[in-house]
């Protein structure tokens, strides 16, 4: 059985001309310990396919057919708080540009907390700075650093801080 599959994606962008159809019938599967490359120009869908699979396809974009699959079981018509769930503890993206995925207002330590505290019935202070060792994070070295904000990191920290927000859920 396939880990991830996606069978004839199809995503639309309504506008005022019609309807954009911004990917049709991307299919691939992915084989629990294969890894997949995805190359393309820029604008060519990587970042739209992957915002598909993970349920954070912005509206008004929708997907408009086909199905995608984890571990067998559909995940494409989950409501929000069903794939709120499955993102993060069996599935999930790291983004190219960290700080769009951090919040600035919150110190790493709060990130990790609570993404820890989403996923996984623990005490999540205690276990805030665990998923930094992994990674290399200042975290690991400098208990302290949970307390810092995203900003106060170098570009280099600030996507090892989004690697271990990523595997918290699965590391904790």
């Amino acid at each position: 059985m396939s880990l991830l599959e996606v069978k004839n994606l199809i995503v639309e962008f309504p506008s005022r001309r019609g309807t954009l159809r911004a990917l049709d019938d991307v299919s691939f599967a992915i084989a629990p310990g294969e890894i997949l490359g995805v190359v393309g120009e820029s604008g060519a869908g990587k970042s739209l396919t992957g915002a598909s699979i993970i349920g954070l396809l912005e509206p008004p974009g929708r997907v408009a057919g086909g199905q995608i699959l984890l571990e067998g079981q559909r995940i494409d018509h989950l409501g929000h708080e069903q794939m709120r769930h499955i993102r993060g503890r069996r599935i999930g993206a790291i983004f190219q540009d960290p700080l769009t995925s951090l919040n600035p207002l919150y110190t790493v330590g709060q990130q990790l907390t609570e993404t820890i505290r989403t996923h996984l019935p623990v005490s999540a202070p205690r276990r805030a700075s665990a998923p930094c060792s992994s990674c290399g994070t200042p975290a690991s070295r400098r208990p302290s650093s949970v307390s810092t904000l995203p900003a106060q990191f170098s570009g280099g920290m600030r996507q090892r801080v989004v690697i271990a927000l990523a595997l918290a859920p699965s590391r904790s």
